[in-house]
């Protein structure tokens, strides 16, 4: 078999060809398949199930090339999901970026010159050193390993992957440009601009994929042959409105009776260029007969839902913030309706009453109903075209609830997409009635109310839809805490839940599906609020319902913008999703499967989400069942080991103890400024002038102190000089406030904790001298000196921090930053004479001559150690902290740059050896037998490291020189499933082969720990007890 020099060299042998008759392949890779062919695609190489890139060979790079690979970057663009396009010969290959936009090239245009645009990088089969940067970023161990995303020499080539430049985004930039250029040219109305957009983009798809066609448009105008030609003329364009307002009966977006007086040519024009090149927020318009830049046959219906979330939340962001409801996207769709509705072969059942409760777009329901057609055709065995089957299947099943009349009518129309793609013809629905969906009685516009689509309030009285009962409840209702409506304040108070938009969307679920299923999208710190309200919401949840496992995505709040952005674009607020149900079965599970993946980072070229095995903990059903219980924030950073841990440290006295006992009553929150909802300011002279703010607060010791008043903001200023009566540069000391704080704290000595951390440690400061301070601040006043200077020690220290960290309601979930509650309940331990001790070494250690400048790494060390001793920790229990401290948390606060993502190195694999040797060696010890550990030497790039455990009469650490590396290599693909688009689990790998044991993880750091070897060794210990 002649293999390409090419494909060989990047060993992408295995790459799928696109005219494969292959039966063994899976029903995604052949749809994958069936669309590349008809792209001009040769071949596509999967990672896992999902392509990756998509391959071409041409015999050269002629002109004639150059258009087609052109043509091939603009559907693979269109399509979204591959980023890489490889086109080779047999003495040269390009790569494509096909997150950039595509190109147009004109016959007068320079192809080469053009074409560079869209190029990542080239190489002739002659060039050894290109050949060598080819192999380490583009070949087949790059690709699984996603080392494009972190390799020096790739540097250049991230720069010029950028995925704002995708179809999603790029659209939705462009329909934004649009909605503001039509608005500064005279359209006022905003949902006169909503409309004319949603219209567009509708059409747009009925077009693409077929289902109108010229004798459709010839109805309105004779010399039309598709929507561009209609919008030419503003009469023939509001026919057309009007002729599709008549088709669906309201269903979608009504026209106004003056509406037609507000639209120029002008307006439409600017429409079609949109359409056709995107929006550059450019007055030059190039419109080209053969050549559109958006080909809606091959974007996803779905991705409607994302442009029209996206579109409205930038056209009007302050109604979306205050209505709590922000774009789902399909990955996690994807999830939750892989959990709960699959659609593989053995599933058949189709008539199954699914509600999302908070539809929106209608993501959820289009999904939903895909399904349910797949279902139907599992069971029939055959294809569904039969339009009266579809449209029984889509009423008798799919419902939605949603208050805001906008998205509502995006639901119906991406729901009646759906049906519409099942055709055949798809021009049939022009023939056929099409059903009512939406119930609205209060809109006069509905031509026939429907009874699948309610326009409701949720959490108000909906006899008829509660009168219905449903298998499936599945959705993303609104969260947040401002602007709540009535019936959500009612309802909170009712239950005594805490006043956040989603709780009753929860508890009336259980209404909804008293004997169904329910998967709900929700806002972390409903698991890690300590309130009471929070915690009554909690006790119904856990003890009440029947909760089967959890998803925590917190971490996906912080992905960059170049990797995706933000999963729920806008949103800032960590998501998670429960699986439950009311009814409590016969049979429980011991425990709730509880996912909380660290990364999101997948490791090939696309982003996605990593759940690695040791994500997932197997949390005991009756610890979570305490409403109290930190369980959920530990289990999300750590491990068994580290709940162990928290649990004994909990059972020291605390702080607050410690504080009262020594009679300190002179601590709390400082002062704060007026604001415009002061209503009785507070006058005071004590308080001193001298300031210390927030951001001048540094860990041990401060001296950055200004002056009060320099510590308001300008709006701050405005309002004082209102006040005072005197312009803003001419205030006096300020001496009225809202709040005046705790003034006792404000004397010398005294100990600052500031609320936010610095460089994401704890920062708490010793100061000499008199000062105020504001909200922001904890502050402790005491006359001995050493004994502030020993507790400033002691809350920088390593076991606060890894206490915090895990326990803190806020640190990783929402903000950065302690409250004083969480302060006062640390662990402690410490006597008069430890805080002696400490003052000391903080006296011989710092001064304010040196304390900057200098390496505090030592001292610190000095000071762990010193406390660790203090709370009489293990060797082990010290690992776990700076396994926490060091490797794990970074994840959060460096993301892709964390040391703990890079390779493991020699010393580091030789610690992990030692250590799971010594823990395995310790249990075996009344049988005579000993761990030995044997390591290897592996590649760099490799994508996996492994040890050997023997058991035998000696105990060692050997280095093996044995070759596995291109075994891993092949393993590694093995380790991934996908569980949704962008969604993959990663297992890990133990393999007993008689008297030795495989232990095989990812090349990351993270897994070879001396953390890590305790995990390891924990599970071993407890696979072992399992065998006897």
């Amino acid at each position: 078999m002649n293999i390409d020099f090419f494909i060989d060299k990047l060993d992408l042998g295995r790459s799928v060809p696109t005219a494969t008759q292959d039966s063994d392949i899976s029903d995604y890779q052949l749809e994958v398949i069936g669309l590349a062919r008809t792209f001009g695609v040769d071949k596509v190489y999967f990672c896992d199930d999902f392509p990756a890139v998509f391959l071409k060979k041409v015999s050269n790079f002629d002109d004639a090339a150059l258009m087609e690979i052109v043509g091939i970057h603009h559907d693979v663009w269109n399509y979204k999901k591959v980023l890489q396009l490889y086109i080779y010969s047999d003495s040269e290959i390009r790569i494509y970026n096909c997150s950039e936009k595509p190109i147009y090239l004109a016959a007068d245009t320079d192809f080469g010159k053009e074409t560079q645009k869209i190029e990542l990088f080239r190489c002739e089969k002659s060039d050894t050193e290109k050949l060598s940067s080819l192999n380490k970023i583009f070949s087949r161990s790059a690709i699984d390993t996603g080392l494009i995303w972190t390799l020096e020499e790739a540097e250049g080539i991230r720069k010029k992957i950028n995925l704002q430049r995708r179809v999603d985004k790029y659209l939705v930039n462009s329909l934004i440009g649009v909605a503001s250029k039509l608005k500064e040219d005279g359209i006022l109305d905003i949902n006169l601009i909503h409309k004319l957009i949603m219209r567009s983009l509708f059409l747009l798809f009925l077009e693409d994929r077929n289902a109108t066609d010229e004798k459709f448009y010839h109805a309105i105008d004779q010399k039309a042959r598709n929507y561009f030609d209609i919008l030419g003329d503003v009469s023939s364009t509001y026919l057309l409105f009007e002729e599709l307002e008549n088709h669906f009966k309201g269903n979608l977006f009504t026209v106004d009776p003056d509406e037609q007086k507000l639209v120029t040519k002008e307006h439409l024009s600017i429409i079609k260029k949109c359409f056709i090149t995107g929006f550059e927020h450019s007055d030059q318009v190039n419109l080209f007969e053969d050549w559109r830049i958006f080909n809606f046959n091959i974007i996803e219906i779905e991705l409607l839902s994302e442009i029209y979330e996206n579109f409205l939340t930038a056209i009007d962001s302050k109604k979306k913030d205050e209505t709590g409801t922000f774009y789902t996207p399909p990955s996690l769709v994807e999830l939750v309706l892989n959990q709960k509705l699959p659609a593989e072969k053995g599933d058949k059942d189709y008539n199954i009453k699914i509600l999302d409760p908070a539809c929106g777009s209608g993501i959820f329901l289009v999904e939903s109903f895909k399904r349910l057609v797949k279902r139907y055709e599992n069971h029939s065995g055959e294809k569904l075209t039969d339009y009266s089957i579809l449209k029984k299947i889509l009423l008798d099943n799919i419902f939605g609830i949603e208050l805001d009349p906008k998205a509502i009518k995006v639901a119906a129309f991406s729901l009646y997409l759906a049906l519409l793609e099942n055709l055949n013809p798809k021009t049939l629905w022009q023939k056929k009635e099409l059903p009512n969906l939406i119930n609205d009685p209060l809109d006069p516009e509905f031509k026939g109310q429907g009874s699948n689509l309610y326009r409701r309030d949720t959490i108000g009285d909906n006899n008829e839809i509660e009168n219905i009962e449903f298998d499936l409840v599945v959705g993303n209702p609104p969260f947040g805490t401002k602007k709540l409506s009535q019936s959500i304040i009612n309802y909170c108070n009712e239950h005594g839940f805490a006043k956040e938009m989603v709780l009753p969307f929860l508890h009336k679920s259980v209404k909804f599906a008293p004997h169904g299923e329910i998967a709900l999208i929700f806002n972390t710190k409903v698991l890690t609020n300590t309130s009471s309200t929070y915690q009554k919401f909690r006790d119904w949840l856990f003890t009440e319902c029947y909760v089967e496992k959890i998803f925590n995505f917190s971490i996906l709040r912080r992905v960059p913008l170049n990797l995706g952005g933000q999963l729920f674009g806008s949103a800032v607020g960590p998501i998670s999703i429960v699986f439950f149900k009311k009814e409590i079965p016969a049979v429980q599970s011991a425990h709730i499967v509880y996912y909380a993946p660290k990364t999101y980072l997948k490791m090939d070229v696309l982003e996605g989400i990593v759940i690695d095995s040791t994500d997932v903990k197997y949390l005991r059903r009756d610890d979570c069942k305490a409403s109290n219980a930190k369980i959920w924030k530990i289990a999300m950073w750590g491990g068994v080991s580290d709940i162990n841990l928290i649990n004994k440290l909990d059972a020291f006295t605390t702080f607050s103890d410690y504080l009262n006992k020594k009679k300190i009553v002179e601590k709390g929150l400082g002062f704060q400024f007026l604001m415009p909802s002061t209503k009785e300011p507070i006058p005071d002279e004590e308080i001193p002038a001298k300031y210390m703010p927030p951001h001048n607060i540094r860990r041990y010791y401060s001296e950055s102190f200004q002056n009060i008043n320099e510590g308001l903001t300008a709006s701050g200023r405005n309002l004082y000089s209102k006040h005072y009566n005197v312009p803003p540069y001419n205030l006096p000391s300020i001496n009225i406030f809202r709040r005046v704080g705790a003034k006792a704290a404000y004397k010398a000595p005294l100990l600052l904790i500031k609320e936010g951390l610095q460089n994401w440690k704890v920062c708490s400061s010793y100061i000499d001298s008199d000062c105020s301070f504001n909200s922001k601040v904890l502050g402790i006043h005491h006359s001995d000196e050493k004994i502030l200077k020993g507790l400033t020690c002691y809350l920088n220290s390593d076991l606060v921090y890894y206490y915090l960290f895990m326990v803190s309601a806020s640190i990783g979930i929402e903000r950065e930053e302690i409250k004083p509650n969480e302060i006062y309940n640390l662990p402690f331990n410490l006597n008069d004479d430890q805080l002696y001790e400490l003052a000391e070494m903080y006296d011989q250690e710092f001064n304010p001559d040196n304390f900057f400048g200098r390496d505090a790494d030592s001292f610190e060390k000095q000071i762990n150690k010193l406390i660790y001793g203090y709370f009489d920790l293990s060797e082990k229990s010290q690992a776990i902290i700076e396994n926490a401290v060091y490797v794990t948390f970074p994840l959060l606060f460096k993301g892709s740059k964390a040391p703990s993502l890079l390779s493991v190195n020699d010393n580091e694999m030789y610690s992990y050896a030692a250590f799971i040797k010594e823990e395995l060696s310790n249990f075996l010890a009344d049988s005579q037998l000993y761990a030995s550990v044997t390591t290897y030497k592996i590649y760099r790039y490799n994508p996996l490291s492994l040890v050997k455990l023997s058991f035998g009469k000696q105990s060692e650490i050997k280095a093996s020189d044995e070759e596995v590396n291109s075994e891993l290599q092949l393993l590694d693909r093995k380790l991934y499933s996908k569980s949704a688009t962008n969604i993959f689990f990663r297992k890990k790998l133990t393999y007993f082969d008689q008297n030795d044991i495989f232990i095989i993880r990812p090349n990351q750091k993270r897994f070879w720990s001396q953390g890590a070897a305790i995990e390891d060794a924990t599970d071993l210990i407890g696979e072992i007890l399992n065998m006897q």
